[in-house]
């Protein structure tokens, strides 16, 4: 009997070659006598939309090609389930793949999951919804937020150094209350809160080291208000986590975390949300995933 996996894919993930990298993946799929569905997503909210329709339709396994914001998604389709979610790792930062230590080629960690072993990764919650890799608010999500903003009228670098100068220099700490695995809520003065559940984001900056995805804790990062002229230091501080090194992070394990601000900007995996209360909870071993045995040998040709 043959099996049939569900391909939820990005059509604009790696540079616009979605469409290209879902038909490798389907190549070598079927010279394993896999069948396939393919589910191209559209926008916001639709990885999860197509994820489910997977499941619904007898999808065996779901195979996700797109960056860590469609696989966010994707994955809530199958939180606490047996059934087997493969990483094809195709956005820009793709930092949840960084953790599982595959292949940074999409078809050779596609490869390298199929002859891989199973194993089972914690998954978070920030007020009931799905989320894989970190979840946090600051400076740094302003910086993003006036970056996104600065885009329709500026070139993507340059948009990021405008939005820097501008957060820089109106900036103010972050005032929330926060609870830790269901203790009193604490009053602070913040430039970052981040929680935790991989090591990385941005792209490879090691914002948690330490965290572990099968340990069935967030590691909490707490760096208090700094100084205005130390901020555009901060964010390179991050690729070598100096902060941490150095002091200027408090960095602690928790299973629950409830952060209050009015207004703030949570980046959810990549995502913008806005909201007054963020409750975050871990999940233990929520996700079936495939780690690779060792060094990948591709099978693909040229």
């Amino acid at each position: 009997m043959r099996h049939m996996y569900g391909l939820v894919y990005n059509p604009v993930s790696g540079g616009g070659k979605g469409e290209q990298l879902v038909r490798q993946a389907q190549e070598i799929l079927t010279a394993r006598g896999i069948d396939t569905r393919l589910y191209a997503t559209s926008g916001a909210g639709d990885p999860a939309t197509k994820a489910e329709q997977a499941v619904q339709d007898g999808c065996e396994a779901l195979v996700c090609l797109g960056g860590d914001g469609t696989l966010s998604e994707v994955a809530g389709a199958v939180v606490a389930g047996q059934i087997p979610l493969y990483i094809v790792p195709s956005g820009t930062g793709n930092d949840f793949a960084r953790m599982l230590h595959l292949p940074k080629d999409p078809m050779e960690a596609l490869i390298g999951q199929l002859d891989g072993t199973p194993v089972r990764a914690d998954c978070g919650k920030i007020n009931g919804r799905c989320f894989i890799n970190i979840a946090g608010s600051g400076f740094d999500v302003k910086v993003l937020e006036k970056t996104e903003k600065l885009k329709a009228v500026y070139p993507g670098e340059k948009a990021y150094r405008k939005a820097l100068i501008s957060i820089l220099r109106n900036y103010s700490p972050m005032e929330a209350e926060i609870s830790v695995d269901g203790g009193e809520f604490k009053k602070h003065l913040l430039t970052i809160v981040e929680i935790a559940n991989g090591q990385y984001f941005g792209g490879g900056m090691q914002v948690a080291p330490g965290a572990d995805l099968h340990d069935g804790a967030f590691d909490v990062i707490l760096i208090p208000k700094l100084p205005k002229s130390s901020l555009i230091f901060l964010l390179p501080l991050f690729l070598f986590a100096l902060h941490v090194r150095f002091g200027i992070a408090k960095q602690f394990r928790a299973r629950r975390v409830t952060v209050r601000s009015r207004g703030m900007t949570v980046n959810i995996d990549g995502r913008l949300e806005k909201m007054d209360e963020a409750v975050f909870e871990i999940v233990p071993g929520a996700l079936r995933l495939m780690q690779p045995d060792g060094p990948v040998r591709s099978t693909r040709k040229g």
